[in-house]
């Protein structure tokens, strides 16, 4: 009876270690950009986190003591691109995860977008998005939400043993990539079999239409990470639809330097792109303003059935196209990218 107990006492220790070892998660307050009601973000944000919370794969800091460290800190929306600040309310938490969500409606859809940063390492290390016809679609909606993000933190994603990255060459960015581009982002750890992104050299840059226009192309994402699934998602459907020399379809055939698995960008890397090499002098992207609008690149994340995401090169503004004259038919430049 007495061996029975211990090993009863023994068990019980046990699940507790494997209890702290999970990730402890913070989940912020849903940020809301445009249009959508205090009402409905509080519900689409409650949702995440129960669903968040089932998944038994991470500890949670309660809701109520992340608004208070928020409030006690005074962190404002504009403060998560500063590093001191978002590890100084990381470490208040006792967190080793932060996720944030934004909230913007764009018609009748509202666009919601979840990023996940790392506090040991004080890195974003990728986000993912949904598209939702209303709050109450966040119930059909937020599972693959959920999936991308214990991947990321607690699956193929997570940190290799002891903290350190995977063996092989390290780069850092602006560095030539192994396909003779340059690196443009560094998320710190291989998971997936990637932990950079590469663009394309100058050279190896193209003009070409999006495709697909007045037909859906389901399920692109605009985060980092997917711009390689955006790319077979198109690829697929166009092929269904009979186009040829698309922009996809043109990155997915490209041969640079041997290598054979570039993509076209999705909106967030794009823009990664566009902050990390041009905006330093990087990567030889066109940026003057011409007729053939030249300056402007084309992303792999779809908005509607004739409108897709691009960025000008020569300001960085992003858009969807918000006119007849914008849309899947316009050629635009494209620079493919690769992940190692």
């Amino acid at each position: 009876m007495k061996k029975a107990f211990f090993c009863f006492l023994a068990l019980c220790a046990c699940m507790g270690l494997f209890a702290q070892q999970r990730p402890v998660v913070a989940v912020a307050p849903f940020d809301v950009i445009s249009g959508v009601s205090a009402t409905d973000a509080a519900m689409i944000t409650r949702v995440f986190f129960i669903r968040l919370g089932n998944t038994r794969q991470v500890n949670l800091v309660d809701r109520t003591v992340v608004e208070r460290v928020i409030r006690e800190h005074n962190f404002q929306s504009g403060d998560w691109s500063n590093q001191q600040k978002t590890a100084a309310l990381g470490s208040a938490l006792n967190a080793d995860w932060i996720v944030r969500g934004e909230m913007e409606k764009f018609g009748s859809t509202i666009l919601l977008t979840v990023s996940f940063y790392n506090i040991k390492t004080f890195r974003f290390e990728g986000g993912t998005d949904a598209r939702l016809a209303n709050a109450d679609d966040a119930y059909d909606k937020m599972d693959p939400l959920i999936d991308k993000l214990i991947q990321t933190i607690g699956g193929t994603g997570a940190r290799p043993p002891g903290g350190g990255t995977a063996p092989g060459k390290t780069y850092k960015i602006g560095d030539t990539g192994p396909g003779g581009g340059i690196v443009f982002f560094d998320r710190g750890f291989t998971g997936d079999g990637w932990r950079y992104l590469e663009s394309a050299p100058a050279g190896a840059e193209f003009t070409a239409e999006w495709g697909a226009y007045g037909q859906d192309v389901a399920n692109t994402m605009l985060a980092v990470g997917f711009g390689k699934q955006n790319t077979k998602l198109i690829v697929d459907r166009l092929k269904a639809l009979g186009e040829t020399n698309k922009a996809a379809q043109l990155c997915a055939a490209l041969d640079v330097n041997g290598y054979k698995d570039w993509f076209l960008p999705s909106k967030d890397e794009l823009d990664l792109m566009y902050k990390n090499l041009k905006q330093k002098g990087l990567g030889g992207f066109k940026t003057v303003e011409d007729t053939k609008n030249t300056e402007i690149y084309w992303s792999s994340s779809q908005y509607s059935n004739h409108y897709s995401w691009y960025q000008n090169f020569r300001n960085g503004f992003q858009n969807y196209g918000y006119t007849i004259y914008i849309g899947k038919f316009n050629t635009f430049t494209v620079r493919a990218i690769r992940a190692f």
